[in-house]
């Protein structure tokens, strides 16, 4: 898509150059309510779109963007009041003629007050000021993001990724082995998207309590089901020595999804030890779910046993390696 192409149609609009009808609903109106609230380090979204006038007949002389970046409209809103047809075009209000560049105004009542004729005398001098306005070639819009002034997603993508720092994001790395609701769930967690009571909490929903109800001693939130509680230190404490690793010690969930790549091992077992991780935390929030919906006790020796189990039967079914037998599968060993 090139700005460059787009024309404009302004007979249905309300006072702003890209054209939506406040009445109207749907996924246009959405995109244009997007770009009136979007700015990027003090840069609104729609000052990188600006009108390059050629025979004046398509933009809009007072609402589009074409001697700056701003639209006459709010450069001189007391003029604009006073304007007889608010939707007139460039050709209508403009003569250039051999190179003189005059204004035709065309006023509701005289212009007496200071501040008004203070803006006529602006605008007068901004546009007279200029040489060949009009010319016989079709008007049209520039991307003030690139020297070529061609508007692109891509463009526009560059441009509102420029005021957002992303260095200390977490990004998941998916787990190709294990089953896609486990990375979905594990993407979810990462992000608060789980409903844990605090979660549901935060989002205004009603709970009776946000108490943890498994260990009663903090919280239900993400980072303790998965780090402090105490069902999930002997889940960890039993999934170190299995995978013969040091003893889990986490602060966040993120800390747990990243630990593949501080513990020591490599290649398939690397790999393996990646997944158990996420699945280990699936089976506790399965756990819990049991505990919360159908009162099923929790039991951490049980947690441990169904993590190894799912991990041997989706291991043996979707990774790479399938050979592996049961009995190497509780050594953890791949070779």
């Amino acid at each position: 898509m090139c700005v460059e192409l787009f024309t404009q149609a302004i007979s249905n609009r309300n006072w702003d150059f890209i054209p939506a009808s406040k009445s109207s609903s749907g996924v246009w109106r959405a995109i244009v309510k997007s770009m009136a609230n979007t700015v990027v380090e003090g840069v609104p979204f729609r000052r990188m779109l600006k009108g390059v006038v050629g025979d004046g007949s398509d933009i809009a002389f007072w609402i589009d963007p074409w001697l700056s970046d701003t639209p006459l409209k709010d450069l001189a809103p007391d003029l604009f009041r006073l304007e007889k047809n608010k939707k007139c075009k460039v050709k209508e209000r403009i003569s250039d003629l051999g190179g003189q560049v005059s204004v035709r105004w065309k006023w509701k009542a005289r212009l007496i007050e200071s501040e008004v004729l203070g803006q006529e005398a602006m605008l007068k001098g901004m546009i007279e000021g200029m040489t060949g306005v009009l010319s016989s070639r079709k008007d049209r819009w520039l991307w003030l993001g690139n020297a070529e002034g061609k508007f692109s997603v891509a463009e526009a993508k560059r441009f509102l990724m420029s005021g957002i720092d992303a260095s200390n994001n977490f990004v998941l790395e998916w787990c190709k082995w294990i089953p896609i609701k486990c990375n979905v769930f594990a993407w979810r967690a990462a992000l608060g998207g789980i409903p844990t009571s605090v979660s549901l909490s935060r989002r205004h929903i009603q709970v009776a309590d946000t108490i943890c109800k498994i260990c009663e001693s903090a919280d239900e939130s993400v980072d303790h089901l998965f780090t402090s509680c105490m069902v999930a230190s002997v889940v960890w404490q039993g999934i170190s020595q299995w995978c013969k690793v040091p003893n889990i010690y986490a602060f966040s969930f993120s800390d747990l999804l990243e630990l593949h790549n501080f513990a020591g091992l490599k290649g398939t077992a690397k790999k393996v030890f990646q997944g158990m991780i996420i699945i280990s935390c699936w089976v506790i929030w399965k756990a819990r779910n049991d505990l919360r919906f159908s009162n099923k006790p929790v039991n951490a020796s049980h947690i441990i046993s169904e993590i190894k189990s799912v991990g041997f039967l989706w291991f043996s079914n979707r990774g790479k390696r399938k050979s592996v037998s049961w009995e190497n599968w509780c050594k953890f060993s791949f070779m």
